[in-house]
């Protein structure tokens, strides 16, 4: 059986419908899209986001201003007395690390053993410049090496003075060279003439320390293993040499420090080092008086009635003024 085949333009249209809405589909076309129910099975909602932050960059930490005006703080020199110890004690360092002859048994620091009495005496007497700075040798045996004053005779240091401390011990101490600081009743003959002429001139130590102070350029004591003492000036060999260049090194920055108006070097071997400073240019004898008074060691040579000799050598010398001021 032929079947008869149907135009697609002959189709009959399907009647539009209703179903499954409450209106016609001309009023769904025709109504506002925002009253679109959000139960519509036709509407799919957007996800929402937060706010992504707007970006901000990170600005440079800018310091205040510093005003105009501004000082920074002023930091406080260190005392005198401070700086010349802090100078003692490198010089001490430098002059052990010195290779000595094989006669020197023992050496005797008492600006480490004595520092107690060594600092009470800077400390008392080293409170700014003095006009006329005193240049000793070396601690003697019985004066220095006991007290850590220089010329230090124990009744001096003692009872003149009024100075007090601690002694303890040197590291290698010899039987014949005991160290019992205030307590030695030992005389140093040098210490005892010494400050028993300023006892006279001065009265109290503080008319004498005005305008004057007393230090050695060698803080320590050489000694022999039977207890004789070895000055800087009878060692032998490089040991000598050395210990004065290192002396004299230390010795240029003492008197920078010190900034005397006088320099009396007391004994002949003061004076060699502070004349081979004026030969290297390093001290301007037109800028400082130099001169040089007899040591008051009794085994200096020609030194009979020494306090008269050095009375007289103060006033010729012009400096009993600054002693009587």
């Amino acid at each position: 059986m032929l079947r008869k085949k149907l135009k697609l333009s002959d189709q009959p249209e399907p009647e539009p419908t209703t179903a499954g809405f409450d209106y016609a589909p001309m009023e769904f076309a025709l109504r506002p899209q925002s009253l679109l129910p959000i139960t519509s099975p036709h509407f799919e909602p957007k996800p929402q986001f937060a706010p992504q932050p707007q970006y901000q960059p990170e600005l440079p930490v800018v310091p205040p201003a510093v005003p105009l005006y501004y000082q920074p703080p002023v930091v406080p020199a260190l005392p005198l007395w401070h700086r010349i110890y802090q100078l003692e004690l490198q010089l001490c360092e430098a002059l052990k690390q010195i290779p000595l002859p094989a006669e020197v048994a023992a050496t005797y620091d008492p600006i480490q053993y004595a520092a107690e009495l060594h600092l009470a005496y800077m400390q008392r007497f080293l409170d700014r410049p003095k006009a006329v700075l005193f240049l000793g040798m070396n601690p003697g045996p019985w004066g220095m090496c006991q007290t850590g004053v220089p010329f230090g005779h124990v009744p001096s240091v003692r009872d003149w003075m009024q100075l007090r401390g601690q002694v303890y011990k040197p590291v290698v101490e010899l039987d014949a060279r005991p160290v019992q600081g205030l307590a030695c009743t030992r005389g140093e003959q040098s210490g005892q003439r010494w400050w028993g002429l300023y006892e006279q001139l001065c009265g109290t130590p503080e008319n004498f320390f005005r305008n004057c102070f007393v230090w050695n350029i060698c803080p320590l004591a050489f000694f022999h293993a039977s207890g004789r003492n070895i000055t800087p000036a009878e060692l032998k060999g490089p040991a000598k040499t050395r210990i004065q260049q290192v002396c004299n090194e230390y010795l240029k920055t003492a008197l920078d420090l010190f900034n005397p108006t006088i320099v009396v070097s007391v004994g002949r071997y003061t004076e060699d080092r502070v004349k081979a400073l004026v030969k290297q240019n390093l001290l301007d004898p037109n800028r400082v008086q130099l001169s040089c008074m007899p040591h008051p060691s009794p085994r200096s040579l020609n030194n009979t009635n020494w306090l008269e000799k050095a009375r007289q050598w103060l006033v010729d010398h012009g400096v009993m003024p600054y002693l009587q001021s």
